[in-house]
């Protein structure tokens, strides 16, 4: 996956998360819990698009691919799991208890 769709995925995700914290909204909560895990499975591999310029005056582009980034695969999967217990303790079970006279 590219940097910069990383990198946008990364951000609408964090935005996503705050959104369901502030609004407790249900829906949001669960695009934010699929965006946590598509952002896990996509660390394995970042394409880095590169350009170069060599002695000879010859332009060189390329991606530059780096894979040693799955240890941030635990983390982005932990918020995953946080952000499922969120849904489940604070959305969902007062809806099935009837706290809550609507559904977001």
């Amino acid at each position: 996956m590219l940097e910069s769709i990383f990198i946008m995925i990364l951000v609408v995700a964090i935005l996503f998360l705050l959104i369901t914290i502030i609004w407790e909204s249900l829906s949001l909560g669960i695009v934010d819990v699929i965006l946590w895990l598509i952002l896990s499975i996509s660390v394995y591999q970042i394409e880095i698009p590169y350009t170069a310029l060599q002695s000879d005056d010859t332009i060189i582009t390329g991606v530059q691919t780096i894979e040693t980034l799955y240890p941030l695969s635990w983390l982005f999967m932990g918020l995953a799991i946080i952000t499922m217990l969120f849904l489940f303790i604070q959305i969902i079970f007062p809806m099935l208890q009837g706290k809550y006279s609507r559904m977001m």
